[in-house]
């Protein structure tokens, strides 16, 4: 994999315009014990993990996160490759639109089994020493920053600034398939005040716009529709008909004003923010809110999350919409229940409607995370402060 991700980078590289970066997926339950797949699913902490990134993004800061025991837990994210330093050292990373810093393991991180960068193999390595720190619900990111060529999606990014940890927290991070975080967010959240990756880009004119887009499969790989993020616009094979645009509503996260979210015929929450985040695998809401919604599709509440006895007729399932700028749009029982399969064991099905125990701050009412994105090519466009949406095409 890590061989055809270079080598397709390279040849969008070559072509100029819109760089496409393949992205791989996995949906898993990391960190199990020998129990049975449909016991851990019905454990009520499946997605623990889930809750602790959205208390990091999200939570007030004088709030404490919700602390949710992880053993067995969820992991359905997805990843893609970055390169650091001169020659190059290759990392697999989770491309964050709700963060904005660049991070990976350092030589000198205490308990990584991940790849690790190596200041001393690098020939454009400039030492920065700045303290680097990332509060989680399991423990922090602890590093220092420095400065070193990147490399993304085959462009060079000079002299960016980003973290080596030294320390990293919990489970989530140990068996996690990713080594680190590339954030997309803008640079008011970001950890230092350092100028995101993808800014970086747009002041160095690597990119033709000032633009990225998500195409999120449901397919993992090796399956021929894999993923993909596009740099520097959008890619027309990926959706179909035309986008649909809502304004930022305010810079720092990629957050937008949403009309309404209702199921079938009843409206549930109306008159908020969201934010759109590539790097929250479900639809993430108030518990309370969450729990409504939930009620209404047959499973099992267990609070942050609820699952189903036996997977359900999808066609039975009420639609969720999402109204955003006068536009409707419908998440259908397929496209919001989460599969879990493993090898001589029936597939389990999880709602992606999580909720999250704890306060959002100022109007946030939503975190609309993959499952929206899968349904929905999602260009993000910074140049003209808004976010687009538009139909995926998954033929």
């Amino acid at each position: 994999m890590r061989t055809l991700c270079m080598v397709l980078a390279a040849a969008a590289c070559a072509n100029a315009g819109l760089v496409k970066v393949p992205l791989e997926r996995e949906v898993s339950i990391l960190g199990r014990t020998e129990k049975p797949l449909q016991e851990v699913m019905r454990s009520g902490k499946v997605l623990a993990g889930e809750v602790l990134k959205v208390g990091l993004k999200y939570a007030p800061k004088t709030t404490a996160v919700p602390k949710v025991p992880i053993t067995d837990f969820m992991n359905a994210q997805y990843y893609g490759p970055v390169s650091i330093g001169t020659p190059e050292q290759e990392f697999k990373v989770i491309y964050d639109t709700g963060s904005s810093n660049l991070w990976v393991p350092g030589e000198n991180c205490t308990g990584c089994v991940h790849k690790k960068y190596n200041s001393s193999m690098s020939s454009t390595f400039v030492y920065n020493g700045t303290e680097f720190s990332i509060l989680y619900g399991s423990g922090a990111v602890r590093g220092t920053c420095d400065q070193d060529t990147v490399t993304f999606g085959g462009l060079k990014v000079k002299n960016q600034v980003f973290a080596e940890t030294t320390a990293e927290p919990g489970l989530p991070w140990v068996v996690g398939r990713f080594d680190g975080i590339l954030g997309m967010g803008w640079v008011q959240i970001s950890v230092n005040g350092i100028t995101p990756v993808f800014f970086s880009m747009m002041e160095q004119k690597l990119v033709d716009a000032g633009q990225f887009s998500f195409y999120l499969s449901a397919q993992a790989w090796p399956h021929k529709k894999t993923s993909e993020l596009a740099l520097g616009g959008v890619d027309p094979a990926h959706f179909t008909g035309n986008f649909s645009y809502v304004p930022v509503s305010k810079d720092g996260y990629w957050q937008i004003h949403t009309d309404s979210i209702s199921v079938g015929n009843e409206t549930i929450h109306a008159n908020f923010d969201s934010v759109v985040d590539s790097g929250t695998s479900l639809l993430a809401f108030p518990l309370a809110t969450a729990v409504r919604i939930n009620s209404k599709l047959g499973c099992i509440d267990a609070g942050i999350e609820c699952v189903f006895e036996a997977c359900p007729d999808f066609s039975t399932l009420p639609p969720l919409n999402v109204t955003l700028a006068g536009k409707v749009y419908t998440l259908s029982g397929e496209d919001y229940i989460l599969q879990v399969q493993e090898p001589g064991a029936p597939t389990q099905c999880i709602s992606g409607i999580m909720g999250f125990p704890g306060a959002l701050p100022e109007n946030l009412g939503a975190i609309l995370g993959d499952v929206f994105m899968r349904k929905y090519y999602t260009t993000f466009d910074a140049a003209n402060n808004r976010v687009g949406f538009a139909l995926a095409n998954h033929n």
